[in-house]
């Protein structure tokens, strides 16, 4: 499998993470109304939509950050970086891209732990129904790992000296 075709196929998980994210964003807004409705109409909120919210929103937050990596659109701090000469900045891009992968690496490995801790011990929030926080733990391994993998596959591109084509991947 080229390089190229695999930076296609795991961009399509890519964009189903931020559609995943874009229905969960949409569910948790028309939850709020809905909430604040029922509260102003009739003095009736929705039970533990607030505690739903906090479960949801590592889905809504966290799911977009290899996305935003690959459209390039992450931010980077680069004032000193850019005055180098090109190789030297391709170096230093590798070496940021290989160090943020690990750091990916060991945050879906501890997640991954913290995820299956709350799991197997049916972690429930407290509110006024029964909601499981590994629900919510279970997003940031499965997050960081495509973070992660996002960084491996730039840091290949950029020893391998292609460029990666946005629009190969639609």
């Amino acid at each position: 499998m080229t390089l190229q075709k695999l930076d296609r196929v795991f961009f399509g998980v890519e964009k189903f993470q931020i559609h995943c994210s874009w229905v969960v964003t949409v569910f948790v807004t028309l939850m709020i109304v809905l909430d604040i409705a029922l509260r102003a109409l009739f003095n009736r909120p929705l039970p533990a939509s607030w505690e739903i919210s906090e479960v949801l929103m590592p889905y809504i937050v966290a799911f977009g950050f290899a996305y935003t990596l690959t459209i390039d659109k992450h931010i980077r701090v680069s004032m000193v970086t850019d005055l180098f000469p090109v190789k030297m900045q391709v170096r230093v891009r590798v070496f940021t891209d290989l160090l943020s992968f690990l750091m990916c690496f060991l945050i879906t490995y501890y997640s991954c732990i913290w995820f299956w801790e709350s799991f197997s011990i049916n972690e429930q929030i407290l509110a006024a129904i029964d909601i499981p926080w590994w629900f919510g733990k279970v997003a940031m391994p499965i997050a960081f790992a495509t973070f992660g993998i996002r960084y491996l596959l730039l840091a290949i591109f950029a020893l391998a000296g292609i460029k990666p084509d946005p629009m190969a991947r639609r």
